[in-house]
Parts: C-alpha cells; sequence; structure tokens
C-alpha cells in the first residue's frame, strides 16, 4: 500500500504539473499560461541538465529502485512550479501542500536527500518568479509566434 502511494504521488504530480494546471490556467487565469508553460519547460530543462549532466547516485539502501540519477528532484521540481501562477492563498497552499507530499515521498523512500529537494524548490521558484515577472514579455513573443501558425 505505501509503495502504491509512491507511485500515486509521482504519477499524479506529472498529471497535476502538464494537465490540469494548464487547463486551470487557460480556463481561469488565460493571461499567466504562456509564463507557466515557459516556466515548467526552463524547470524542466534546469533540473534535467543538472540531473544527468552531475549523474548523482541515489542514496544507498533505498526502499525502492529507481535508476536515473537523484540531484535535483524532477517531481519536486515540476510540482512546485506553478505554485507562484495562484492568484489565491487558497490555490497556493493547496499547491505546497500537495508539494510537500510529493517531497516527502521521495525522503520517505530514501530515493533523494533532503538537499535534492531544497534546490528543486528553489529551481522552481526561481524560475517561475523570473517568468512571472516577464509574464508581459512572454505573452507578447509567444502570442506573436503562434499568430504565424
Amino acid at each position: 500500500m505505501i509503495e502504491e502511494f509512491f507511485l500515486f504521488t509521482t504519477h499524479s504530480a506529472r498529471i497535476v504539473a502538464f494537465i490540469l494546471v494548464p487547463l486551470y490556467l487557460y480556463l481561469k487565469d488565460r493571461d499567466r499560461l504562456f509564463p507557466y508553460l515557459t516556466s515548467l519547460f526552463f524547470v524542466l530543462l534546469i533540473t534535467y541538465g543538472l540531473k544527468y549532466g552531475l549523474g548523482v547516485p541515489r542514496p544507498e539502501g533505498a526502499l525502492l529502485e529507481v535508476v536515473t540519477p537523484r540531484f535535483p528532484s524532477g517531481h519536486t521540481s515540476f510540482v512546485f512550479t506553478p505554485i507562484l501562477f495562484f492568484r489565491s492563498w487558497k490555490g497556493k497552499t493547496l499547491l505546497l501542500f500537495y508539494g510537500a507530499v510529493v517531497a516527502y515521498t521521495r525522503i520517505y523512500f530514501q530515493v533523494h536527500v533532503p538537499l535534492d529537494l531544497a534546490a528543486s524548490m528553489v529551481i522552481a521558484l526561481t524560475v517561475s518568479f523570473v517568468c512571472l515577472s516577464r509574464k508581459e514579455d512572454i505573452n507578447r513573443k509567444l502570442g506573436a509566434f503562434l499568430e504565424k501558425f
């Protein structure tokens, strides 16, 4: 049952970050959609660039067999990316709580160490802040680019 919870957080993190949040932003706060997608793109680029560039091995004695490098945590990165894009404290709090649950499962199953999670959160929140602060530029440039199609 515990392993199923880990798998649930693993797969649901992808659903939240790549489907539910973009859908919500498209329907409710469209001017934040392109900055969010831009942020998610750069968070993934940085996170997986570091993960595979550095190749830090997983901790010894992990409770689950995971063959990819450990630093930083990809799931933690993309779960923390949308937090700043929600205007309401209710949405931010819900995503923060969900992100904490995902991060905790990584520690509990010993597939990450706290430094991995802290780095992931810093990457996600920093990139999100930068993209959100450049919202008008991103919307203008991506909008103009997409109009060509």
